[in-house]
């Protein structure tokens, strides 16, 4: 029986990962106050969690809760009176990785080795352009 490691690089049979993803973090802004039987359907526009309606003053009224859990529906833009209360984006400088694993090494572990593979690159590329300077 021969036994070998290796990298992704060399083959793909050698990459323990399933699924490797990102996205940008989610900002949701609300414009203007949302109350009443409003705050209602703005929470049903997106992913659970992420708008929670609270009472102040026995009044209903829509907070973001955790922009995170939203999944970028534009289901709000389909109501013509609430589309203009929220503004959505995306934080440009903020990703959001998710890997799944189905080898032996568990993703957290992954992402450290892949790390410490990128920075040696890293390393070498600088060593190379100091040799083209000298």
């Amino acid at each position: 029986m021969l036994c070998m490691k290796g990298i992704g690089k060399d083959h793909a049979k050698f990459s323990p990962v399933a699924t490797a993803s990102y996205r940008l973090l989610p900002e949701i802004t609300l414009i203007k106050p949302v109350i009443g039987e409003k705050a209602d359907r703005l929470a049903k526009c997106f992913s659970e969690g992420v708008i929670q309606v609270v009472e102040k003053n026995g009044v209903l009224n829509a907070e973001v809760v955790d922009a995170r859990k939203d999944t970028c529906s534009r289901e709000v833009f389909r109501h013509e009176d609430l589309k203009d209360c929220v503004k959505l984006a995306r934080i440009r400088d903020h990703f959001i990785f998710s890997i799944e694993s189905t080898g032996a090494l568990p993703p957290d572990v992954l992402v450290v080795e892949a790390i410490k593979i990128m920075m040696g690159k890293c390393t070498h590329f600088m060593e190379e352009l100091n040799n083209l300077a000298t």
